[in-house]
């Protein structure tokens, strides 16, 4: 991967992505900061209710979207802070168990994303991502801002094979390299976390392998 691909992917901000103009699997991306900050801040339905709609935006039936690469880009940031063994320590029994689940929370939703990278880059040989994951925010590949003619963008399918793979190749690096990081849940104290880990951790793998 590219060092400016590493750099954005650790420094970039939330802001700092036009959700409004990218596409996940119900139409525009603009609620996903909202779920982001639901699943960080609220209290465990919030956070329950918040996992389950972010993985529906980021993946449905096994397809990637222009969304997803970023959304995984938060989810893994998330990940890796909350499953720091030095930020578990500070807390109370009750904000332990919150963080526990939003480690779950985290894992299953990833999962199936992961299933869907690893079975495209197993199967998928002719085909050459985009140069870096910011080419993905060139105004060329955004939705245009007036939102009028989404349903005809729809019907035209504006998705072009090789954006589609980047979408796939760009998320799948970035699962690369948190790799550690969800290989460490796999010896969590708590079952819970240790089962998700793992199943993540496995299609994580088959990324690899695929590569």
């Amino acid at each position: 991967m590219l060092q400016q691909d590493l750099a954005f992917i650790k420094n970039v901000k939330m802001e700092d992505i036009p959700w409004q103009r990218l596409i996940s699997s119900y139409g525009r991306a603009a609620a996903v900061p909202q779920w982001f900050h639901a699943m960080a801040h609220g209290d465990m339905e919030a956070l329950d209710n918040a996992a389950g709609r972010l993985a529906e935006e980021l993946e449905h039936q096994s397809t990637l979207w222009h969304a997803t690469p970023f959304g995984v880009i938060f989810a893994m940031r998330m990940l890796g802070e909350a499953a720091n063994d030095s930020v578990k320590q500070e807390l109370s029994e009750q904000e332990r168990e919150r963080l526990f689940a939003l480690v779950v929370a985290i894992l299953k939703m990833c999962q199936p994303i992961a299933v869907a990278c690893a079975d495209t880059l197993g199967h998928v040989f002719d085909m050459e991502p985009f140069s870096s994951i910011t080419d993905l925010l060139h105004e060329n590949e955004l939705w245009p801002e007036d939102e009028e003619e989404d349903e005809e963008r729809w019907e035209d399918d504006p998705v072009s094979d090789q954006t589609f793979y980047s979408f796939v190749y760009y998320t799948a690096q970035i699962l690369l390299l948190y790799k550690e990081e969800i290989r460490r849940l796999c010896d969590s104290e708590r079952e819970e976390v240790r089962d998700a880990a793992e199943e993540l951790y496995a299609e994580v793998e088959r990324i690899e392998a695929g590569a």
